[in-house]
This record gives C-alpha cells, sequence and structure tokens, in this order.
C-alpha cells in the first residue's frame, strides 16, 4: 500500500530546528556513531548518527546510516535511514526510509529523495566538500570528553562555520560547530548501534500536483 503524498508532506516539513549539514569525510564504522546537541535561536535539538549496517550494492559496499532526531516541537524520535555508496569522495543515496513517531517505515522512490533533498537545502549555497581552511590543533572539551581535533574554518551561507574534528568520532569525526547563531556539540559517542526502525517499510507513492 502506497504512502499518501499529505503523509509525505508532513515529514520533510516537520517543525523545529534541524541538524546542520556535517562537514569532513564520511568514515563508517558499523555499530559506531554519535550523538550532538545543536542549540540555535529556533531552539535546542538532540540528534544522533549512527551507521547501523552495511550491504552490496552492485560492485560497491554501501552503508546503511541513521539520522535520529528530537526536539521540543515534535514528541518521540524521527528517524531518516539512508543507503550510502561512496562516490568519488563525497556519499551518493541509494535509499532512504523515514520513520515519524508513530507512524510505519516509509521508502521514497528515487525522485521523492531528490525533491527531499532539494527542499532541505533550499537557499543554500552548493557545498564546496571539505571542512574549510585548517586553523590548527587544538584540545577541546565537551559532553562527551576531552578530545585532540584538527579546527578548521569555512564560509557556509554568508556564515563563518568553525569544526572541530577528530579521527576518534565516527561517522563524521564532529566534536564540535560553531556559527554565529548555533553551537553544536558532541554528547556521547555511540557503541553497538543498531537500527531504530521498526516494521517492514511501505513505499510511497510521489504526489501529484
Amino acid at each position: 500500500i502506497g504512502i499518501s503524498a499529505c503523509a509525505w508532506a508532513q515529514m520533510i516539513q516537520h517543525p523545529g530546528p534541524r541538524p546542520p549539514r556535517m562537514p569532513g569525510v564520511f568514515k563508517p564504522v558499523v555499530g559506531s556513531g554519535a550523538q550532538y546537541r545543536m542549540t540555535s535561536k529556533e531552539g535546542a535539538v538532540d540528534f544522533s548518527y549512527a551507521v547501523v549496517g552495511k550491504e552490496q550494492v552492485g560492485s560497491d559496499e554501501g552503508y546503511w546510516l541513521e539520522i535520529r532526531t528530537k526536539n521540543s516541537q515534535r514528541p518521540g524520535e524521527m528517524v531518516m535511514k539512508q543507503l550510502l555508496v561512496m562516490n568519488a569522495s563525497h556519499p551518493e543515496i541509494k535509499r532512504m526510509i523515514m520513520q515519524p513517531p508513530g507512524r510505519p517505515p516509509m521508502e521514497m522512490p528515487a525522485a521523492m529523495m531528490e525533491m527531499m533533498q532539494q527542499h532541505a537545502h533550499s537557499g543554500q549555497e552548493p557545498d564546496t566538500g571539505g571542512p574549510g581552511k585548517k586553523i590548527g590543533d587544538e584540545t577541546i572539551t565537551v559532553p562527551a570528553g576531552t578530545f585532540d581535533c584538527e579546527h578548521y574554518r569555512k564560509q557556509e551561507n554568508d556564515m563563518t562555520m568553525d569544526y572541530w574534528i577528530s579521527t576518534k568520532i565516527s561517522p563524521y569525526g564532529v566534536v564540535k560547530m560553531t556559527s554565529e547563531d548555533m553551537t553544536m556539540v558532541l554528547v556521547k559517542s555511540l557503541a553497538d548501534q543498531t537500527s531504530h526502525t521498526h516494521g517492514e517499510p511501505q513505499q510511497m507513492n510521489m504526489p501529484h500536483y
């Protein structure tokens, strides 16, 4: 049974702050992940990145990455599960499954994935890749502990973004991220992660206008 366009719209237009685009290189380790808290003028949001499996995609190896989001404006946990395959230096999304709180998981057709990504990045400048210019090596303390990091700075969407990256954190290495109106810190490094989606994914229908 297909999922209606109304349900699709509710999923991609959920209220509240959203996780920022992650810099750095995707280095997946199955079972590992990182939990963050982002604070901005829109409020606070807790989110996690977790690598919950891998499978063969043609001649390539794909990794299932889950992005789990919680915020005060929506009860429960929003889960987005992506099958990523490395394409040159950037991961390419091959499949996407989403599960809003209290609903069954839903799998998106390829055309709908493209629409959702365009919506998520609307108004943003194209990603030039990488975290930017290296400022130096620093030791910083966040709720997850103290880490030796590389400090980078990058101009993005007319803002200056600072990133602190550690090789000890998977999958993106980010320990801290700041801009003029946002701060994100690593709360916990995750291990032994399995999928938070439950049930057989239902196929979404493309919305018709």
